[in-house]
């Protein structure tokens, strides 16, 4: 006949010897071992706990157990893998002693996920980094030039250089509108004529061009008559 309550004991002594500092006693037949996984991320630690209570016929039957999360987070999904990972290591051991091997699964199971949370953060960032530096290359490929496109620029560019030549032309032909000759100049601003006389020497003459252009008036009006009585004079031979 076997001895569970015998069993039970030896195996609470082994595990208090395994697990020193994780082992909690509860009970004569009720306790919990602190899980930790082997490497601890700063960024995303993590604990379980292994919540264990002897059955009476223990190992031939399963204990009652559960696993809760003590440090950090899991997910649903992840907290299942860690139960179904248990529930099969007990099962294949009825009839054994059977909590090492539990508390052993869980912290593979925890080594795993984390390993997994580490590799898809990874793999995350280098996604983003990947994007990142497509867009920042995109903004010095520019677009890609074809033949169609080309075409599309020179046009617009040959556009822009007719609407800046015509521009510069009417601006041309205003600023000559506008602008004064010499002469009107001159006519406008009496002062241009006293202008270099700081410059003139004793003796020289200050010209008035009024007095020209009456001279060349009176100089035409006397041309005129001239050729008129030399008209007349041919007409009165005749």
């Amino acid at each position: 006949m076997t001895d569970y309550l015998e069993e039970q004991q030896n195996e609470l002594e082994a595990l208090q010897s395994i697990y020193p500092e994780e082992f909690e006693e509860i009970s004569d037949n009720e306790f919990r071992i602190a899980i930790f996984p082997d490497d601890q991320d700063e960024d995303q630690s993590c604990a379980l706990s292994l919540w264990v209570k002897y059955t009476p016929t223990y190992p031939d039957e399963l204990p009652e157990y559960s696993v809760d999360v003590v440090e950090g987070r899991l997910t649903d999904a992840q907290k299942e893998r860690v139960m179904d990972a248990l529930k099969n290591g007990a099962e294949e051991s009825l009839g054994m002693v059977m909590i090492f091997t539990m508390a052993s699964l869980a912290k593979e199971e925890l080594n795993q996920i984390l390993e997994d949370s580490q590799r898809s953060r990874e793999e995350a960032d280098i996604e983003r980094r990947r994007k990142e530096e497509e867009i920042e290359n995109a903004r010095f490929r520019g677009t890609k030039l074809t033949w169609e496109r080309f075409q599309e620029w020179r046009a617009k560019f040959e556009k822009e250089l007719a609407d800046q030549e015509s521009e510069e032309k009417k601006a041309r032909a205003k600023e000559l509108k506008n602008k004064l000759t010499g002469r009107q100049l001159f006519e406008q601003d009496k002062t241009l004529a006293l202008s270099d006389t700081k410059y003139m020497d004793e003796g020289d003459v200050s010209v008035d061009a009024s007095q020209y252009e009456k001279e060349e008036r009176a100089q035409s009006n006397d041309d005129e008559n001239d050729e008129n009585a030399v008209w007349r004079q041919f007409g009165s031979d005749d």
